[in-house]
């Protein structure tokens, strides 16, 4: 598989259609937040950045992200807010902007997710430790040639398909979940119709939604 570059994907995210995607149930989705989804290209793949969440955050505490939050008045629009966050975050002082991607309303939150993919340059990371307790690089190779992608599996009364989740790895193993994942795996789809390789099927039968704690729990957990 060969994967493109920079000018590639950003006109296949200008003709990718973006979805519309009303408020989830019990949800306004009113409150918009600007996300980005960092991308270096190294030798012959492209790793993407996340993060997790320090514990002690008000909104989303410990959850696996990309940088982002909600804007400012100064921000020119939220591309801008991605950018800024992503500064005050990372320390990705250059970024090239490629494309946008659907906002994504999320379900334990009234927040709706704006996310922005960028082209960010070598230069090494400077997290932010009171916002940021790790950095991911994850390899958009390595996940598009996996045997299968993880998924939630949402009773069939509620309509909904499964929604993926990935696991980041390391000692914890913390899940990306939610709007998140589901912003990554729509950037997977964008990459999947450019190198024409098939997205790998969801495996819906390790991680559940626990309706009580409102987040994922794990099916084969002892």
């Amino acid at each position: 598989m060969i994967l493109p570059g920079p000018a590639d994907l950003s006109k296949a995210l200008a003709r990718h259609p973006k979805r519309e995607i009303p408020p989830l149930p019990g949800r306004r989705n009113h409150r918009h937040a600007g996300i980005l989804l960092p991308l270096r290209w190294q030798h012959d793949t492209i790793l993407l950045i996340a993060t997790r969440r320090t514990a002690y955050m008000r909104d989303h505490a410990g959850e696996v992200v990309f940088p982002g939050g909600k804007p400012d008045p100064s921000d020119p629009d939220l591309t801008g807010t991605a950018l800024r966050e992503a500064r005050e975050e990372l320390g990705i002082d250059r970024a090239s902007v490629l494309g946008t991607l659907s906002a994504i309303p999320l379900f334990t939150s009234d927040f709706r997710l704006f996310p922005t993919v960028a082209h960010i340059s070598d230069a090494p990371l400077r997290p932010n430790p009171g916002e940021v307790s790790e950095v991911y690089k994850v390899d958009l190779r390595t996940t598009l040639e996996a045997d299968h992608m993880l998924a939630i599996q949402w009773p069939e009364e509620s309509g909904f398909p499964p929604s993926p989740v990935f696991e980041m790895g390391g000692r914890e193993n913390p899940l990306m979940y939610g709007g998140t994942a589901i912003c990554f795996f729509e950037l997977l789809e964008v990459l999947s119709q450019l190198t024409g390789h098939p997205l790998p099927p969801l495996d819906t039968t390790r991680w559940a939604w626990d309706m009580t704690t409102m987040r994922p729990i794990r099916l084969d957990a002892s």
